[in-house]
């Protein structure tokens, strides 16, 4: 920890600034900021890449694979019912006799079968066969191409999610340089060890935001598809996703989920700070599942309860694992103080 005259010098550093001086720092780091946006933006424009394209495209995948999904159990259902209501009719065959033998001698030439003989000429051989009901071939045969999982119904909607889609595209692209502006504006208001400990917590901050992203993405996504699409074969109603709500759904949620998955830091940051302890979020426990809860069904933009619960879960787990790491963080400075 720095010394009180440290801590003052700082503080007296901060004061000489006036709120002009600082509305000016936040205008110029906003302009920076979108600066860096806009370049972002045109890279992911640019042709020869189509980075845009390639991200939109890579966002209706989980909606495809979930239809596909979908359409092949229902093929798989169709064919069940119609292989059990398939009705069959006898019908005998009449086969010539040496066109028989001699198939048979081609087929299973070991036998050691005699060649056809003339006289078999005009010579025929029934034999019983049963044909399936054509009703029941038109049934398995039914709605089983691919089609496609995303409908757009006004014409420039298309239009608006591509270019949604690149701004967020850019963002990203953008982000070290964006988050740099903003931390260099917050940065001025704080100590040199509050500085520190975002120094310390920024890459695990951001290996956080990942694994929400990808859980969400890969596998939050698919299975929540997968049971709402489980009403459809239930009410018999044929699914279509419309483009602005699924993108909408599938850009939402994925960052939910990354910002959920602060929990712990933010814990153990509020800890260092010595605001809270250990001890004060065990005994806040039950208030915390409850707020959990209720922020999950706030959060998830869709009604369903399997993307409420798929968030809300794994917070609580972050929860009780930022328990942990305020604790372990309480026992270092312990035994610090101790030597």
């Amino acid at each position: 920890m720095p010394t009180d005259r440290d801590l003052f010098e700082e503080e007296q550093q901060m004061v000489a600034m006036s709120f002009g001086d600082h509305i000016e720092e936040l205008r110029m780091r906003l302009v920076l900021a979108l600066l860096g946006l806009a370049v972002g933006v045109i890279l992911t424009l640019i042709p020869p890449m189509n980075i845009g394209f390639h991200v939109m495209h890579g966002m209706q995948d989980p909606a495809q694979r979930a239809l596909d999904d979908y359409h092949t159990r229902r093929t798989a259902e169709k064919i069940a019912a119609a292989i059990k209501a398939a009705s069959y009719s006898e019908m005998p065959a009449r086969i010539s006799a040496a066109a028989l033998l001699g198939a048979l001698r081609q087929v299973a030439p070991g036998l050691g079968l005699p060649e056809p003989d003339p006289a078999m000429e005009g010579t025929f051989v029934e034999l019983p066969m049963e044909v399936r009901d054509a009703a029941a071939i038109d049934l398995v045969s039914s709605n089983v191409e691919r089609q496609k999982a995303l409908i757009s119904l006004r014409p420039l909607e298309t239009a608006i999610i591509f270019f949604t889609v690149c701004l967020i595209t850019g963002l990203v692209i953008a982000s070290p340089w964006v988050f740099y502006q903003l931390w260099a504006f917050v940065a001025a208001g704080l100590y040199r060890h509050e500085r520190r400990y975002v120094y310390r917590y920024l890459p695990f901050s951001l290996g956080l935001f990942l694994s929400g992203v990808c859980l969400c993405y890969f596998g939050v996504l698919p299975l929540t598809l997968r049971f709402l699409l489980q009403f459809n074969i239930w009410l018999d109603v044929e699914p279509n996703l419309q483009l602005t709500a699924w993108m909408g759904f599938a850009t939402l949620l994925p960052l939910v989920f990354g910002l959920g998955f602060q929990t712990p830091l933010v814990m153990l940051f509020a800890g260092a700070l010595g605001i809270v302890s250990a001890a004060d979020f065990r005994e806040k426990r039950k208030f915390a599942i409850l707020g959990t809860v209720v922020l999950a069904a706030m959060l998830t933009p869709g009604p369903d309860v399997i993307s409420q619960l798929l968030l809300a879960v794994p917070m609580l787990g972050l929860y009780e694992l930022g328990i942990l790491l305020v604790a372990r963080q309480e026992a270092r400075a312990a035994e610090s103080e101790e030597a």
